[in-house]
């Protein structure tokens, strides 16, 4: 069988094809509602009341009657039998501006003339007048020097050194020589440091 010639004619010509040009990208945008979608009903908005100010606080307004019925109460407490009470008040008086009621009350422990306060008592008695600096009570804090109760005696004292009365020297300076050992050396330590705060 004879070989088949080759077709040597031209090809037809052919239109060529143009790519499609690609879609411009879009942008994902955030969901949104479809425009046949129904929009919600407008919102109508709820005002308030306006909030009623606070009143302003009642200030108590201190009087002497006022002033003088707390001393009183304090006062009171020095003869709880609870000698923390008791010792709580006397110190709470010596906070106190000075007066008569509250000087003769710590005068009164100070003394304990019925034997009924506590040491701790008639001590911090003793420092709330050192701290009042009141000249009543000048006596009573020589008498407590001797108090068998050396933190008692202690405080009277330093509150000798507070009142800065020289009359306090002859027994300050019994209690550092302490001839009769009678003072312990915190003690006598104080009389020391009275000493000079009066200027001696």
């Amino acid at each position: 069988m004879a070989a088949k010639k080759p077709n040597l004619s031209k090809p037809k010509s052919t239109t060529p094809i143009t790519p499609a040009a690609p879609a411009a990208q879009t942008p994902v945008a955030p969901a949104t509602t479809p425009a046949a979608a129904v929009a919600p009903a407008a919102t109508t908005a709820v005002i308030a009341p306006a909030a009623t100010p606070a009143p302003a606080a009642t200030v108590a307004v201190a009087t002497p009657e006022r002033d003088r019925s707390g001393v009183v109460a304090i006062i009171a407490k020095l003869h709880h039998v609870d000698a923390d009470i008791a010792r709580d008040a006397a110190v709470t008086l010596g906070t106190l501006p000075a007066n008569a009621d509250s000087v003769s009350a710590l005068i009164a422990v100070l003394l304990d003339a019925d034997r009924f306060f506590h040491p701790v008592v008639r001590a911090a008695a003793a420092a709330s007048l050192g701290k009042l600096r009141d000249p009543r009570a000048f006596e009573a804090l020589l008498h407590a020097t001797r108090d068998p109760m050396a933190e008692t005696s202690d405080e009277a004292v330093k509150a000798l050194g507070h009142l800065r009365d020289r009359r306090a020297l002859p027994m300050l300076k019994a209690i550092v020589r302490n001839s009769d050992n009678f003072y312990l050396a915190n003690v006598q330590a104080s009389a020391e440091v009275a000493l000079k705060q009066i200027g001696e």
